[in-house]
């Protein structure tokens, strides 16, 4: 015979959150004896004020050189995006030039991100342009050297205004907060007061604006033939990214080669590891992490302290001496370093 579950259980005993608990539970002369902190006064009840935003001081070298150092991963894209916008290039250059820099590594950057990163910390900036292909000075842009990655997020702002025909619908949109590109979309409606076709326009803000056209269209809404009117603007000119004089400041004083020379000069007992290393890797196409383990793991220079091929492969990579593309490779900065370290053995 099978016992009913509710047979274990003491019904009297289980918690019942809505009974008010025995008698004689709530003390009256207990409950006055608790204190009560006094009234807040006016100024303690008033609400904060907000504190105010921290103003960056830094430089734009400094922002740039601060960005480097938070995001070591990505130094070496960072670094050869700047120097690759010497020249200005258009946004799905820089997107092709990223992702060939990020084509044997993982970023959770994209692009844009990347691009984003450096206009804030005052390497990059974004030109809009006019008709002629003239750069529009920022403050006739209205801020909108961040344009580009605000128009890919979406439609940001409307700049759009279609008139029905005959009726008194109008619907309209008004752009939002700055950017320099934006995209507006308006609806078709139909019923007894008319509809309104849609108005697509690729706008950057603030700059010359195009003069809207006004344009007309029939459309059938299954019972009549309704005439609307419409306006519709031009697409602008794309405007292009250039690299900032203080970006390209840092990226000048680089000093990739004085880097390894002092990583080697701080170890002088793991010299010929360091050569060992690099010179290996110079093979066409790299060197996997297993052989470079079975190179050097071995070697009695790293019995005590104990030390690991990774151990070295990161602080050359670090230093630009190595770099992985499907394998381990040496840069062109590491080769220059065999060759010197050949020449001082052959004097």
């Amino acid at each position: 015979m099978e016992a009913d579950v509710r047979d274990l259980f003491d019904e009297d005993a289980l918690f019942d959150p809505f009974d008010d608990g025995p008698d004689g539970d709530f003390d009256p002369e207990a409950a006055a004896q608790v204190t009560v902190g006094a009234p807040l006064t006016a100024e303690e009840a008033a609400p904060k004020a907000a504190a105010a935003p921290a103003v960056d001081t830094r430089t734009a070298q400094e922002r740039f050189r601060d960005l480097l150092k938070e995001t070591p991963g990505q130094r070496c894209v960072m670094l050869t995006l700047v120097d690759y916008a010497r020249e200005p290039k258009t946004g799905a250059e820089m997107d092709v030039r990223t992702e060939e820099l990020l084509r044997y590594g993982f970023s959770i950057y994209s692009p844009v991100v990347f691009r984003e990163l450096l206009e804030e910390a005052g390497a990059l900036r974004y030109m809009l342009l006019d008709d002629e292909g003239n750069e529009i000075a920022v403050d006739e842009a209205a801020g909108g050297v961040a344009g580009e990655a605000d128009a890919q997020s979406g439609m940001d702002d409307a700049a759009a205004e279609t008139v029905v025909a005959g009726s008194d619908v109008a619907v309209g949109a008004v752009s939002g907060a700055a950017s320099s590109s934006a995209r507006a979309a308006v609806g078709v409606a139909a019923g007894v007061v008319g509809a309104a076709v849609a108005g697509v326009a690729d706008v950057a803000t603030g700059a010359a604006d195009a003069e809207p056209v006004l344009r007309s269209e029939q459309y059938f809404d299954g019972e009549e033939t309704v005439e609307l009117e419409f306006l519709e603007v031009a697409d602008e000119r794309p405007g292009l990214w250039v690299a900032t004089p203080e970006g390209l400041e840092v990226v000048d004083e680089q000093d990739d080669a004085g880097e390894i020379r002092k990583l080697l000069a701080a170890e002088p007992q793991y010299l010929d590891i360091y050569h060992q290393i690099l010179d290996f890797c110079c093979e066409e196409g790299g060197r996997s992490a297993k052989e470079i383990d079975r190179l050097v793991n071995d070697s009695p220079l790293l019995e005590e302290p104990r030390r690991y091929s990774g151990y070295f492969v990161g602080r050359l990579e670090r230093k630009g001496a190595l770099e992985w593309r499907g394998g381990w490779c040496t840069t062109q900065v590491g080769r220059d370093m065999i060759e010197e370290a050949l020449a001082a053995a052959a004097q």
